[in-house]
């Protein structure tokens, strides 16, 4: 047997438990058992087990405990089908003979080995109950040697895992270690950046996280972290020109907004954490970079800015427009609405101050006086639009520095004066508000009011009622 199992191992046992099973084969089985192992499991190994026809049925049944051999073939036909689990054979050679009367006919009956053993169990005979009994013993036996293999297996195959985890641990923090020196060497004192490392420390909701920043130090800025931090290990690190501009743009981005977070430690609160959750380090690099490229300068930034500005500028000036037209609109309401106020109060006024003068009390206010206030005037659009001359009109002229009235570019040392002193340019009007241009000189050289003098010479009423008579008339009177 040992010589048997070495030189045909059984290929789904390692070389130890080749071993290990045939000791318990050994110590286990009987002589008769360990015959039986040798005869239906390793003496025709190398046969298939359905298809190869290798077993005489003359070889076994007598050893299966059968009296005659009718009663075996009687029992295989009953129990197995003929051409797949066994073959009839009658030799050529020997001219098995069909007749019946005198000799035999010899005939060869062969069982695949897989019919043999299924035989054996069905027989019915009491080597059939031996050969049961081998059958449950051998497989104890085997799945007792492949349980201890496989248990020894799992064993192994934990401690490679182990070792195997240990190896990437120690690989990575190794690949960690070098990533970092070799980032802060890139970054020496005043080099502005934005960076982002790992850490051990969770979130409140037990998720892993980053943390980022700027610094324009970055070495002292990781030395710090790991002070504050669980293992603290810089994973990247961006050189910019504006590094507060860049961080608040981070912190504002969709991206890492929605997954900013703060932890305690030690009674402090800490910010600028991110959750890394089914998130890995490319995506956040560039994430991280595109922010970068579309704010630090670049020609295509340049022209983008420009593109914006022109818009932003159009859209400015329509407001403005829209605004300064709507502004003016409603300035202009309200100044007519004003102006037409003041021109009510200015009439109201006027005829105040016409009927008290006629009246000839200035002191005292009657009934009808206070009628004339509450009596609602009329202002026609033409007035509105004069209104400029009427307050023209109310306005007090002051002295300036000089001691001169200045009334549109023109000095005048008196406000009011005589016609002479207004037509001289002394005074700016006489006390009935003739102008200048209102006055003229008439043919004794005096000077007079131009609408009178021109409406007397139409009217003649001088001469008329014998104010001035032609020289004629005078003679004749005298």
């Amino acid at each position: 047997i040992v010589e048997l199992i070495e030189n045909n191992p059984i290929t789904r046992l390692s070389g130890t438990y080749q071993h290990k099973l045939l000791n318990k084969i050994k110590s286990t089985f009987t002589d008769d058992e360990q015959q039986l192992f040798v005869a239906s499991f390793y003496c025709y190994i190398k046969y298939d087990q359905r298809n190869d026809f290798v077993i005489d049925l003359d070889d076994v049944w007598k050893w299966l405990g059968f009296s005659q051999k009718y009663n075996a073939k009687h029992m295989l036909e009953k129990q197995f089908v003929i051409d797949i689990d066994y073959k009839i054979i009658a030799p050529e050679c020997s001219g098995a003979k069909n007749d019946t009367r005198g000799g035999h006919n010899k005939e060869i009956i062969m069982l695949t080995i897989r019919t043999f053993k299924l035989y054996c169990l069905k027989a019915g005979t009491k080597k059939a109950d031996q050969i049961h009994e081998y059958y449950i013993k051998l497989e104890e036996l085997l799945q007792e040697v492949i349980h201890e293999e496989s248990s020894e297996l799992k064993l192994q195959l934990e401690h490679k895992t182990v070792e195997l985890n240990n190896h990437i641990i120690t690989t990575t923090i190794e690949k960690e270690r070098i990533r970092e020196k070799t980032l802060l060497e890139q970054f020496h004192n005043n080099t502005q950046c934005v960076y982002y490392g790992i850490i051990d420390n969770l979130s409140e909701n037990n998720e892993k996280i980053i943390k980022f920043g700027n610094s324009n130090n970055l070495k002292t800025r990781v030395k710090q972290h790991k002070d504050t931090y669980l293992n603290f290990r810089l994973i990247n690190a961006f050189k910019v020109d504006n590094k507060l501009q860049i961080e608040n743009a981070i912190k504002e981005n969709v991206f890492f907004s929605q997954r900013q977070r703060t932890i305690t430690i030690r009674g402090k609160k800490y910010v600028e954490l991110l959750n890394i959750d089914n998130i890995g380090f490319i995506e956040i690099d560039k994430v991280i970079k595109e922010i970068i490229s579309g704010i630090e300068y670049s020609p295509e930034n340049y022209i983008k800015l420009l593109d914006e500005n022109k818009l932003l500028k159009a859209q400015i000036e329509k407001t403005q427009e829209i605004n300064l037209t709507n502004d003016l609109i409603l300035l202009k309401y309200e100044n007519d609405r004003i102006k037409k106020e003041n021109l009510t109060l200015i009439k109201k006024y006027n005829a105040l101050k016409k009927r008290t003068k006629d009246d000839g009390n200035n002191d005292l206010i009657t009934y009808d006086d206070v009628c004339v206030i509450d009596t609602p005037l009329h202002v026609s659009k033409v007035e509105i639009e004069k209104y400029g001359n009427v307050i023209k009109s109310l306005k007090k002229n002051i002295k300036n520095k000089q001691g001169l009235y200045n009334i549109n570019g023109v000095d005048y040392e008196l406000l009011e004066g005589t016609r002479q002193e207004v037509w001289e340019g002394k005074a700016y009007q006489t006390a009935g508000a003739l102008l200048k241009h209102n006055l003229t000189i008439n043919k004794k050289g005096n000077v007079v009011s131009k609408k009178k003098c021109i409406q007397e010479t139409i009217d003649n009423r001088f001469i008329k009622y014998g104010v001035n008579l032609p020289a004629q008339d005078k003679d004749i009177l005298t």
